[in-house]
């Protein structure tokens, strides 16, 4: 067993001149030779391809990032047979090359890259338009270019057919290193031969690098040391990738970022999803995983997870509005809250798309967007991202790497700067009444999310008779006022007020005319109403109004709202998505309460 890991093909004849039993014993030789490797998906585990040729190639199977030695053995055993009429040992070695070690195919860098190519003959291209010099021609320019890569290359030649000369010049130099020559295949399905080929493998392949000294991290290294930052990561893995290659490149770009962090719970707290059809949270941010850890959840995933599927970044925008930065999954106040989206092509949903933009844009985060590919789509990514700065694009996701280095310094200057000052109502006058929907259709679990998002917002208001009072009017088929303004004159007992209210459950109707009037009529002054949003906003009240759910009437919804309604009016995918626009909300409350108090 070879001490450091390779990446290893073996190239096999199938020609008719081999014979169905000689054909075994060579399957045996190579089953044997893949038993003493250390095959795995890890980092310093061996991977192994094979490939077939006689008059056409075939690919048998490739590298792939979840390998295990008992799949890859029996797929050795399950190589059929082809007694082909030619040898067109070119074909094959070209096969190599282009294809079993093409970038996205599962060949790794910095892994020795090792062939092995076993035949009974020499070059015989059959019925090819060329004659059989040049054939032997293109087997010697297909195996310099493997041995380019660059690549190890071994060849055994089998039996007194063999063209000596023709397989040292496949082979890597020096020759009697690389070249091996049997008299049968009886020879090669020997113990023997098999630890010799096996131990020239493992003692060309350079020894394991010793790890690099390790230092403690510096203030002026590019890692986030010492840094606060909220950071969560949404990865597209539509079946636009192609292959999971390509998938577990961008997850491996994400995980060397993560990399750069000084993780922690009270340092930078990380999150991930994925997604293509529905968004699929892998952590979160109050799982508080180490690097460690992350590394181990991102290596982990294999092919068999990769399900493919359309590119509904609505879904997953919202997704992380609803949970991935929201402060019931580990955000924190007062603390950067930054988001880095990878796709590699546009939203399937164009109309979701945009309506799920347009909420983002009323949170405080820090968007960074990378295009990948071909498919990106520049004007999509400006408008993920807060703005265009924080906008990439590349071409491939090998490309990915050369942004890495920039990315974490920007991500770490976020660290650096000033985080936003949680937002507090000091020096803010006013009378504050929450309007809520009890009605059967919103459900007690969104109920409870309604009532966990007016406690998250009075927690930044000062409550006192002399600076902000707190009402709060429930409806649903009735209409009344659980508190009136004045009831509770501090914060905690507004808190415990909010906390002990119970769901109506009523009947299925919502009268938000009522509980409009109830609010303009008794809430503020003994005024009849008209209309009661037109009313109330004519006589100087600011009303916030935000619709929860799909079906929402926009138009509705911007007549209820003080003007501009760009400012007062809200709308957000569902109740658990509310924590997204609590910040921007208290803002402009207060905002409204300073003015008044100076005017």
């Amino acid at each position: 067993m070879c001490d450091s890991p390779v990446d290893i093909v073996f190239v096999l004849d199938t020609s008719a001149s081999i014979g169905p039993i000689n054909f075994a014993k060579q399957i045996n030789f190579i089953h044997d030779v893949v038993d003493m490797l250390n095959i795995g998906p890890g980092t310093r585990q061996s991977r192994v391809a094979a490939v077939s040729f006689s008059s056409n190639v075939v690919f048998e199977f490739g590298f792939t990032d979840d390998q295990n030695k008992v799949d890859v053995l029996n797929a050795v055993d399950k190589i059929n047979y082809v007694s082909g009429s030619s040898t067109r040992t070119y074909a094959g070695l070209e096969y190599v090359h282009k294809t079993v070690f093409a970038t996205g195919n599962g060949e790794r860098p910095g892994i020795a890259n090792v062939v092995v190519v076993l035949t009974d003959g020499n070059t015989n291209p059959g019925h090819a338009p060329i004659t059989g010099l040049e054939g032997k021609q293109f087997t010697q320019t297909e195996a310099s270019a493997i041995r380019s890569l660059p690549a190890y290359v071994f060849a055994i030649g089998i039996g007194s057919g063999v063209d000596k000369t023709e397989i040292n010049g496949i082979a890597s130099t020096p020759s009697d290193t690389f070249s091996v020559l049997v008299d049968s295949y009886d020879v090669l399905d020997t113990s023997v031969i098999k630890n010799t080929v096996l131990t020239r493998v493992c003692e060309v392949v350079p020894p394991p690098a010793p790890p690099a000294p390790t230092k403690p991290p510096q203030r002026d290294d590019p890692a986030c040391f010492k840094k606060k930052a909220d950071v969560f990561f949404i990865v597209d893995t539509s079946s636009s990738l192609n292959v999971f290659e390509n998938v577990k490149k961008e997850l491996n770009f994400v995980g060397d970022v993560i990399d750069a962090f000084d993780v922690g719970s009270d340092q930078v707290r990380v999150g991930m999803m994925t997604f293509s059809n529905d968004p699929e949270m892998l952590f979160q941010l109050d799982d508080f995983k180490t690097k460690e850890e992350i590394a181990k959840v991102l290596m982990e995933m294999n092919a068999n997870d990769w399900k493919g599927g359309n590119t509904y970044m609505d879904k997953a925008l919202r997704l992380l509005m609803k949970e991935g930065l929201s402060t019931s999954h580990g955000s924190r106040y007062g603390v950067p809250q930054i988001a880095v989206i990878i796709t590699d092509g546009r939203a399937t949903d164009r109309k979701e798309f945009e309506k799920a933009v347009n909420e983002l844009r009323q949170t405080n985060y820090l968007v960074f967007a990378i295009g990948v590919g071909p498919k990106r789509d520049p004007v999509e990514l400006k408008k993920i991202a807060s703005d265009s700065s924080r906008v990439y694009e590349v071409e491939n996701v090998q490309s990915l790497q050369a942004i890495r280095q920039e990315l974490v310094v920007k991500l770490c200057e976020q660290g650096d700067q000033p985080a936003p000052p949680v937002v507090t109502c000091e020096g803010a006058q006013a009378d504050v009444i929450f309007v809520a929907d009890s009605s059967r259709s919103i459900g007690s679990a969104a109920f409870n999310e309604l009532k966990k998002f007016a406690v998250d917002v009075v927690k930044r208001f000062t409550v006192s008779p002399s600076d902000i009072q707190v009402g709060l009017i429930i409806f649903g088929n009735d209409t009344n006022f659980e508190f009136t303004l004045g009831s509770y004159r501090d914060q905690d007992e507004v808190l415990k007020a909010l906390s002990n209210v119970k769901y109506l459950q009523g009947m299925q109707l919502t009268y938000t005319n009522k509980a409009l009037n109830l609010l303009t009529q008794q809430g503020f002054s003994n005024v009849n109403g008209g209309r009661a949003a037109e009313k109330g906003k004519q006589e100087g009240i600011i009303i916030f109004a935000i619709g929860v759910g799909q079906y929402i009437d926009q138009t509705g919804l911007d007549i209820m709202a003080s003007s501009p309604t760009e400012t007062h009016s809200f709308a957000v995918d569902n109740y658990a998505a509310l924590s997204s626009i609590e910040e921007s909300l208290a803002e402009k409350t207060c905002t409204a309460g300073r003015k008044t108090k100076q005017g």
